[in-house]
């Protein structure tokens, strides 16, 4: 056992006539260095031993603690240096163990070990394969269990939130439901009690409330991405318009008026369709892989379809094929001569190239400046454009809220300073482009220039500037124009609301003055009654959040003022500023543009110059395959990824800050619906 071991004798020992003892335990490794130096100098030498270091850990008896020991064999003679080692090795911590001296003993021990070793063994495997069964049973019920789970918590939840009437010994919920879902409603209750069989039928009523209701819009696997993108900025107020809506259509062709390429809108639209085709598979791989990035792309899957097709779409545009000009109709002009100074003439007068940049630009000299001169002014039409596209919203929204002051002192202003300045900006683009000036033996005229003279001349237009005559006086009245919507925006709202305040607080001073002189009683009554109905209107308007009830507010004319005069601010100057951010729509299409071409010239024009000087196929054959490998894994990693990336977050930007702050609250309730499914995805995203 565990105890000391008795030292015996054998008689049969190495040598004749020599009564030798042994001592054998386990101990640990730390410290049998020391218990062997001890050992040799209380028995001056007079031992024999042998040690040797177990690979395995050793639980320890006492501490039940894993620790690395050792086993060790002394030989030694006498009695009295058997009760010497003894102690010695308690004092250690060793455990001594018996070990008999007759062979047919120690064979039956060991026998007896390795039996007991072979039970254990049977016990363990039978454990372990029992409980392996038992955990895939509960495996394979472990989903059904956390539904269950997740379906009680979230029923108890909402029972929770009942109340209990008493005297009549009902309960009775307040939910909002969706006003096109009534009837559906009442059926599903009406299915619920003849299943339930209850005596007493349920009943539902709609309730006025002057509380804003919670904001319910109808999605379907193409929309819901694109609702998801306007609720992560603000869910909609109730009421008012949705941007989703519209940005259905901008938000992808934002995104292909800065990606637009016929091949990497393929590439793009390639990998959307796959993502459509096996959206079933799609949809299980990322519940579960649960990685950020697959669920993105699988849950805007059409998003990403729409975006591909709007950037062959805006590439046809620029004929752009993978960064090369491309010529799906023949162009329209001639070199003259071939190769050099570029396209000079028309093939025939008044020939037009019949969709897109006519691909006879791309051997001109002047072909950069032509294209970022043409997206460049493209840019400032589709921002100003999205622009007054939200300021018409606005008007539709507070038409529907019958706000005339929103209507006369906000949309009307605002609409006049843009269409003054920046409307008569695209006019000019337009105009422009409508006039040959080759053909007339004129120079264009610099639209740049016009804008400095409109404001820093008023007047006066330069020669350079002129586009049509009159146009002095046109340029002085939108500049007018713009000067009086300033403090129209700024004075008006302002000053109308504390009219409006004016008048009402005179009625109710006439409603509140007693005729003491007439019947003091009546007048006491009067005052009464008056105090009382003020009371009233105070509990309503605490209790209300003024969704078209008549309460008493306080009205504060400074904090008014200094909102308008934020709000007028930030219109004129974002007016400037957000005209200016369109021009990113120019900026990321020339860059990508340029590093498609660099790609090309640099990994794939040097072997194909290869193949075209000539030799062996294996010469051609070997950079050319090499090259197209490495130009393939640049293309697909930097620009239909990282730039694909790019261009999204800054379509995202432009709806987020230029598109919606014209007209979008966000600061509304988002509708959920009880749903035992939602339930159950909430407690997945939780673990």
């Amino acid at each position: 056992d565990g105890g000391g071991m008795a030292a015996l004798r054998g008689g049969d020992a190495t040598a004749a006539g020599l009564r030798l003892g042994y001592v054998c335990g386990v101990l640990p490794t730390a410290r049998l260095a020391a218990f062997e130096r001890v050992l040799f100098r209380a028995t001056r030498g007079n031992m024999f031993m042998r040690s040797a270091t177990i690979d395995q850990l050793v639980r320890d008896p006492k501490t039940e603690e894993l620790q690395h020991k050792a086993v060790f064999l002394i030989f030694f003679s006498g009695q009295q240096s058997f009760a010497r080692m003894a102690k010695i090795a308690d004092a250690f911590g060793a455990h001594r163990y018996n070990y008999p001296a007759k062979y047919s003993k120690r064979a039956a021990l060991l026998s007896q070990a390795l039996t007991r070793l072979d039970e254990l063994s049977h016990v363990i495997d039978h454990v372990v394969a029992r409980k392996e069964a038992l955990l895939s049973s509960l495996a394979a019920r472990h989903g059904a269990w956390r539904t269950h789970l997740a379906r009680q918590k979230g029923l108890y939840n909402a029972l929770n939130l009942w109340n209990y009437d008493l005297t009549r010994k009902v309960l009775i919920a307040e939910a909002w439901c969706p006003a096109s879902m009534i009837e559906e409603t009442q059926e599903a209750l009406r299915r619920a009690t003849s299943r339930s069989g209850a005596h007493v039928p349920s009943i539902l009523n709609v309730l006025e409330t002057d509380e804003a209701p919670p904001t319910y819009f109808r999605v379907n696997k193409v929309t819901s991405a694109f609702q998801e993108i306007i609720d992560t900025y603000g869910v909609p107020r109730y009421g008012e318009i949705n941007p989703a809506a519209f940005t259905v259509i901008t938000f992808p062709f934002l995104f292909g008026v800065m990606f637009g390429d016929v091949g990497h809108g393929s590439m793009v639209t390639a990998f959307a369709l796959y993502l459509c085709v096996n959206e079933t598979k799609m949809l299980a791989l990322s519940a579960r892989l649960r990685d950020d990035i697959i669920t993105m792309a699988v849950r805007g899957r059409y998003m990403l379809l729409l975006m591909g097709i709007f950037s062959i779409y805006c590439g046809v545009l620029y004929n752009d094929v993978f960064g090369l000009m491309a010529d799906f109709f023949g162009t329209s002009w001639t070199e003259t001569p071939p190769r050099h100074g570029g396209p000079r003439e028309l093939k025939a007068h008044g020939m037009v190239y019949p969709f897109g940049i006519d691909p006879g630009w791309h051997r001109s000299a002047n072909e950069l400046s032509f294209g970022n001169s043409y997206k460049m002014k493209l840019s400032i039409v589709l921002g100003v454009a999205q622009m007054l596209l939200g300021l018409g919203i606005s008007l539709v929204n507070a038409l529907a809220a019958r706000n005339a002051l929103d209507v006369w002192c906000d949309f009307v202003p605002q609409a006049i300073f843009m269409l003054s300045i920046f409307g008569y900006l695209v006019f000019c683009i337009f105009y422009k482009w409508s006039i040959d000036w080759v053909a007339e033996e004129r120079v264009a005229p610099s639209l740049i220039t016009l804008l400095i003279s409109f404001f820093m001349s008023p007047g006066e237009v330069p020669a350079e500037a002129r586009l049509y005559a009159g146009q002095e006086r046109v340029q002085v009245l939108l500049l007018l124009l713009a000067f009086v919507a300033v403090p129209w925006m700024l004075l008006a709202k302002p000053l109308l609301l504390r009219r409006r305040h004016l008048a009402r607080a005179g009625y109710k001073n006439v409603a509140c003055r007693p005729t003491a002189r007439d019947d003091p009683a009546a007048a006491r009554g009067l005052l009464r009654s008056t105090r009382d109905h003020d009371t009233d209107e105070d509990s309503v308007s605490v209790a209300s959040s003024n969704n078209g009830k008549a309460y008493a507010e306080e009205f504060d004319f400074s904090e008014i003022m200094v909102h308008q005069v934020i709000h007028s601010i930030e219109y004129v100057l974002g007016c400037v500023s957000n005209t200016a951010s369109y021009l990113r729509l120019w900026a990321l299409s020339l860059a990508h543009k340029q590093l498609s071409m660099v790609f090309w010239e640099m990994v794939m024009l040097p072997p194909l110059q290869s193949c075209r000087a000539g030799g062996s196929s294996w010469r051609c054959a070997v950079p050319l395959f090499f090259g197209f490998a490495v130009w393939v894994v640049l293309t697909t990693a930097i620009i239909c990824c990282m730039e694909m990336l790019s261009a999204f977050l800054h379509a995202l930007r432009l709806h987020w800050v230029e598109f919606q702050n014209k007209f979008y609250k966000g600061d509304g309730k988002k509708f959920v619906p009880f749903s035992f499914q939602t339930m159950v995805e909430n407690m997945d995203d939780e673990e």
